[in-house]
């Protein structure tokens, strides 16, 4: 992502960040809402965010279990990052403007000056510093990709579509390409279809990271093409995810059917459906590029193809035991 970008992501949060480690109790809790506001309207933070708690799905069992008295001790930065979160969109839900006391009491703090700086300092700040961390890592790609779906569906979508009626291996590489060009254009650093055990990664971007970026495009005409072929990628990406060691994997699909596509998932999302097993989390981009020859108002209404979690995770829980066997 472009430094300039990223500087100034930064400086507005550092400075909301500020903010709420200055006022007073009795303004605490409507200024986290003010900077939860802030931060839900960026789809950077939105896309770390949103990475992050696809890791700790769990984080509303943590808030109850601490709620209860029990003094939560977090493995990892990760981890306290992401109850960090949970805890502060809890706490502005809350009716009572001093119950974020509550979250203090199990960690031995009493009184309401001693609970604001425990709350920011076990979870105000750990969440902080994470998001600060991940402004220039992988995690914020989710924005750079959703800047690329929104790009290709309101401006080249009659281009990608030329791109996509070419012969079907072909047709995927060129679209890939153009995912390539753009995501250049963003100041990625990437390296294409490096060797692999089982096939070739898309796209590999290290983004100046030791944290590699894992993509993989493919098309969906909802025929030949439809919701069998969509299983394999995620199969693909995730068995990719696997030979690379990194915890995310990107499936960026091309729609070229007015057919709609439905991920039925457990987990979520706000802006994207995310798929997370055996501690590995795919995210499914679809990119509608079909080109519709009715406005809105007078197409009929949507046919929809449905993929389940379990349709998805199936065969990758197979290939899971097949390998356990043989190793």
């Amino acid at each position: 992502m472009n430094p300039q970008i990223i500087q100034n992501l930064r400086y507005k949060l550092q400075k909301r960040v500020r903010r709420l480690n200055s006022v007073s109790k009795k303004m605490f809790v409507h200024a986290l809402r003010q900077f939860l506001a802030f931060f839900d309207s960026n789809p950077t933070y939105i896309g770390i965010a949103e990475s992050l708690s696809a890791q700790f799905p769990t984080a509303s069992i943590s808030i109850n279990r601490i709620l209860n008295g029990e003094q939560l001790v977090c493995h990892t930065e990760e981890e306290s990052a992401a109850i960090g979160h949970a805890v502060l969109k809890n706490i502005v839900t809350q009716s009572e403007p001093y119950n974020f006391s509550r979250f203090a009491h199990p960690y031995g703090y009493t009184g309401l000056e001693e609970s604001l700086e425990a709350i920011r300092e076990i979870f105000l700040e750990p969440f902080y510093e994470y998001v600060d961390e991940q402004l220039d890592d992988q995690r914020a790609m989710l924005n750079v990709l959703l800047r690329y779906k929104h790009r290709s569906e309101w401006f080249y979508r009659d281009y990608l579509m030329k791109l996509a009626s070419e012969e079907s291996r072909k047709a995927e590489k060129l679209l890939a390409l153009n995912l390539y060009s753009y995501l250049y254009d963003q100041g990625i650093d990437f390296s294409i279809e490096p060797s692999s055990i089982s096939g070739e990664v898309d796209l590999i971007g290290a983004q100046g990271s030791e944290d590699p970026l894992l993509a993989d495009t493919k098309i969906f005409d909802g025929d030949g093409r439809g919701k069998t072929y969509i299983r394999k990628a995620f199969n693909q990406i995730y068995t990719y995810t696997q030979q690379h060691n990194e915890p995310f994997g990107y499936l960026i699909i091309f729609k070229i059917t007015d057919k709609d596509l439905r991920f039925l998932l457990s987990t979520q999302s706000r802006n994207i459906p995310v798929v997370t097993h055996n501690h590995k989390t795919i995210f499914l981009i679809t990119v509608d590029i079909y080109s519709y020859t009715l406005p809105v108002s007078q197409r009929e209404p949507l046919k929809a193809i449905e993929i389940t979690e379990e349709e998805l995770i199936k065969p990758v829980e197979n290939a899971d035991i097949k390998t356990s066997i043989v190793s």
